[in-house]
């Protein structure tokens, strides 16, 4: 079931134009007080203007307060018979002002995520700097995971947000593994790239890495071929016969996904790509080719 309340908006604004009205303390006090209004379950709440009013911490006449209310009714908040509430926009808007996206800063210094390196046997640490979760190893530094997130992610105890990173990591590569870009929700480009050729940070950890991007937004992300394949229910239903969910389970834990140990590229023009995986006796070999479709 998929429900939404509503609000449609006939006129577009350009990106000067939203800016320009968000611009203002009063406007922005405005749909601060609106979205305090919201809980986590119903509608999006109504406010006369009366109420509105009393409930925004600004200082100024009600006509002045009127007019910045004005000025965001149509872009960022709907006008009804029982008073004003906010768009979708807006509240989208909000959501990241209480994310601390705009606003805040936070660092988390390392700390270890129970994993040792595939490579040199040191502990995988997480860390957590200038908006970018981490987790890299604490001899090698190689990196296994690295996602820009908000500085509210920082709550919380370090397993707490250790599952909820893995989580969020898991939400754009499930997106990006379908194809459909987890920003802009357009379609994506799929390429296979030998590391060598790269000459980005990262490229030499991997022989062959899977590049996804939107012509849309400019979203992409490089990640292993068995980082790509993470979603693919054979693989999932493969490890789940073993008793382990690999949905659940953290990226960093899952080699396949971190390494290209069980990579096999098998030719380069077209593109076979096999990935080879055992595990308590059975086997599975998935191969693919360079839009990641299953040969075989």
């Amino acid at each position: 079931m998929f429900l939404t309340d509503g609000g449609t908006s006939e006129d577009r604004l350009t990106s000067e134009d939203a800016f320009a009205i968000l611009g203002n303390e009063y406007r922005a006090e405005i749909i601060r007080t609106l979205g305090e209004e919201q809980g986590t379950e119903g509608p999006r709440p109504t406010l006369a203007f009366s109420d509105l009013y009393s409930k925004a911490d600004v200082d100024i006449a009600t006509s002045q307060f009127n007019y910045h209310l004005q000025k965001l009714v149509g872009p960022f908040i709907d006008k009804t018979e029982n008073g004003y509430r906010l768009r979708h926009e807006a509240v989208a808007l909000y959501r990241t002002i209480l994310a601390g996206t705009y606003t805040e800063t936070a660092s988390l210094e390392r700390f270890q995520v129970g994993v040792d390196c595939y490579y040199c046997d040191a502990p995988i640490e997480a860390r957590y700097a200038d908006r970018r979760f981490t987790v890299l190893c604490s001899g090698c530094g190689r990196e296994y995971s690295d996602t820009t997130a908000p500085p509210s992610i920082v709550e919380g105890n370090h397993e707490a947000l250790l599952n909820r990173m893995n989580q969020y990591a898991r939400h754009r590569i499930l997106a990006f593994s379908k194809g459909v870009c987890s920003i802009c929700a357009n379609d994506l480009r799929t390429r296979v790239l030998p590391g060598e050729e790269l000459g980005v940070s990262g490229s030499e950890q991997l022989d062959v890495f899977v590049h996804r991007s939107c012509d849309h937004c400019g979203a992409q992300q490089y990640m292993s071929v068995g980082l790509s394949l993470l979603y693919n229910p054979e693989l999932i239903a493969f490890f789940q016969a073993q008793g382990r969910d690999i949905t659940t389970t953290p990226i960093w834990e899952l080699e396949f996904a971190m390494t290209d140990r069980f990579v096999d590229v098998r030719s380069t023009d077209p593109w076979e790509i096999a990935l080879h995986i055992e595990q308590d006796g059975a086997e599975l070999e998935l191969v693919v080719d360079d839009t990641l479709t299953v040969l075989d």
